[in-house]
Formats: structure tokens, C-alpha cells, sequence
């Protein structure tokens, strides 16, 4: 059945912010990938801005390949006007921008991250711009903030190599000594996602969970792309990783198996904006309307992703998707990181 944006955005209730890894994001070092070449219809695509043509780099917390994709199907509606996708996990991405501020400017046009507890502090450091599409006035108050908007969601989930038992059900599942030594989880250091699966399992699965998951030796990698891929090929059998993640594994007919934890999923919108002083270029200004175009919220759907706007069958009508109060987590963010290197190291 197909769930709409509403539905989706009563699971990220409370999420009033001031401007609130695999994220989607990549491993390792940010890898760049321009785009001349047309992908997708532009039917469906916003009117792009009068005689706007030129190229933008966008910092974005996707994988290479889905970076590709989205320029490319933006070139397609928009002919004169090219992207080039910086892509990395979300800290990668945040510290390479604070680095550059502080050598002279940010060389980025515009940001796709995966967390959006990081964009009150871009916004206080003079990074973050203030351009917001006016298509954003559909999203609910949950899905955008001062300078940003949620351009799609992620969600937490579990997934497991086909033919693994017992099969986990729920978080606190994972404790079980029956998977010692094949769990694999990303670091939320690096993927933005990652934060706030940090932030709620312990919630859901006690404030020991992640105390006893160190007990099952399980593995900590830097992007939860690693975490599917380690599922998929069999070198773990389980892991904790995103919805966007699992769909192309099992498009491509990969061994793995997803589960919508019984005491909830842990969603998380994926902020975009413009830099400070690059809102006026009407290139970063067509790229961040047609994100929210039906044309880029559909092609966001064939990468795997769960839609801003619109429906979509991403997510299961029965599955479950806790509210996560992510004011508190911009906060919390440092306690929370704290907290999970204390267990790990």
C-alpha cells in the first residue's frame, strides 16, 4: 500500500528545530562526479530560472553512483545548468566545509546532507544560506527549518543475509549471543543517519544496548553503504543499517532481508539549502526547487529513497516509525557521540 508524505511526517513529529554513515553516503575520501550528459525526462520538472545556465558543486551525503543519478536527471530538465556532486558521509562533509570557511570560503553552492541536527550549527557558523524553495510551504513544519528542507527521508532499520536464524525482530534482538561476532553497524561520527539510531535504539532496547552489543564483538564501520554490502556478501550476517540502502541490494537480487523493527524505525529527513552568499545563483536555486519537484521526488523513489512529497510504497503501512524530538538532539549531539565512543573507543 502506499504511504503519503502526511503519514511520513507524523513520524518525525517534533521536530521544531531552529535551522535543524552510507547516510546516504559514501565511504571514504568525498569523490566528485560531474554530469554533462542528459538521464532522465524533464517533464515534470520546474521552469528553470530565466537564461540560467552555469555549473554548481553540491556537497552531498549520497553514494557516488546515487550522486550521478540525481545530477543527471537534473541535466536532463535543465540543459544549460550542470551539477557537480561532492559526495562523502555527512561529518566527512561538514568538516571538509569548517575547514574551508576557515581558509577563505565554503566551495560548495549548495548541501544534501543526512542529518539535520548539523544544520543549526552551519547556520550559526555562517555557512548555511537562507534560500528555501517555496515548494517547501507543502512540507510539514517536521521536515523543514530556518534554511533547510527535508528533500527526502531515511529510515534505520535492521537488515540480515537471507538464511541467518534466528531472524531478529526488534533492536534489542541483536543482543543475542546467537550473533556474536556478526553484527555490523555504521559509525555515527561519520554518517549523519547513523546519529540518530545512536540517539533512540538505547530508547527502545535499553540504556545497556549498545554495552551489550560491544559483548556480541560487533563491528563498527565508517558507512552504513559498508554495512549492506557487508550483509549482502555474507561477511556479516546482520547489521544495522538504512531502508535506501537494502532496496538496491535486493533490486540487483543481493541475499539480504529487511526488518521494520516491531518497537519502531528511526526516520530521518534529508536537509538541503544553499550555501551563505550563494543563494542569489539561480542555478542553486533551480537545483533546490526541482528536488522537490514530482520529476526529482520520483527519481529519489528509483534510488531507493522514501519521498519528501508524494506516495510511495518505501515504507511497509504496518510498520511501526517512532517519533524522534530532534531539537533535542542538536543539543545532545556531542553527549551522544560521547557516549557511544565511551563503549567503543
Amino acid at each position: 500500500m502506499k504511504r503519503t508524505l502526511a503519514a511520513a511526517a507524523a513520524f518525525v513529529a517534533a521536530m521544531g528545530l531552529a535551522a535543524c554513515s552510507s547516510g546516504k553516503s559514501s565511504g571514504g575520501s568525498p569523490s566528485a562526479v560531474s554530469t554533462p550528459s542528459a538521464a532522465a525526462s524533464s517533464s515534470a520538472a520546474a521552469s528553470p530560472s530565466a537564461a540560467a545556465s552555469g555549473k554548481i558543486t553540491v556537497y552531498a551525503a549520497l553514494t557516488s553512483a546515487n550522486g550521478k543519478a540525481l545530477a543527471d536527471a537534473f541535466h536532463a530538465s535543465h540543459p544549460n545548468e550542470t551539477v557537480e556532486m561532492v559526495t562523502a558521509g555527512t561529518g566527512a562533509l561538514v568538516t571538509r566545509m569548517e575547514t574551508e570557511a576557515k581558509a577563505g570560503g565554503v566551495r560548495a553552492d549548495a548541501i544534501l546532507l543526512a542529518d539535520p541536527t548539523v544544520m543549526p550549527q552551519l547556520a550559526s557558523e555562517g555557512i548555511l544560506g537562507s534560500y528555501v524553495p517555496a515548494a517547501a510551504s507543502q512540507l510539514p513544519e517536521t521536515m523543514k527549518g530556518d534554511g533547510w528542507f527535508g528533500a527526502f527521508n531515511f529510515y534505520n532499520v535492521i537488515i540480515y543475509h537471507t538464511g541467518t536464524t534466528p531472524v531478529p525482530k526488534d533492536w534489542s534482538d541483536l543482543t543475542n549471543p546467537a550473533y556474536k561476532g556478526k553484527i555490523e553497524i555504521g559509525d555515527p561520527s561519520y554518517s549523519g543517519t547513523t546519529l540518530a539510531m545512536a540517539a533512540e535504539v538505547p530508547k527502545l532496547a535499553g540504556a545497556d544496548f549498545f554495552t551489550k552489543l560491544k559483548a556480541n564483538d560487533v563491528k563498527i564501520v565508517q558507512s552504513t553503504n559498508t554495512v549492506g554490502n557487508d550483509v549482502a556478501s555474507g561477511a556479516r550476517a546482520v547489521g544495522i543499517t538504512l531502508d535506501s540502502v537494502y532496496r538496491p541490494l535486493a533490486k540487483k537480487g543481493s541475499p539480504v532481508q529487511i526488518v521494520w523493527p516491531a518497537s519502531g524505525a528511526i526516520p530521518v529527513p534529508a536537509p538541503a539549502g544553499a550555501v551563505k552568499g550563494h543563494e542569489d545563483n539561480p542555478v542553486v536555486k533551480d537545483f533546490l526547487d526541482w528536488l522537490l519537484t514530482s520529476e526529482a521526488q520520483q527519481q529519489l523513489v528509483s534510488l531507493g529513497y522514501a519521498p519528501a512529497l508524494g506516495s510511495s510504497n518505501a515504507v511497509p503501512v504496518d510498520a511501526k516509525v517512532v517519533t524522534v524530538r530532534y531539537q533535542d538532539l542538536v543539543s545532545q549531539r556531542s553527549a551522544i557521540l560521547d557516549a557511544f565512543k565511551k563503549v567503543f573507543g
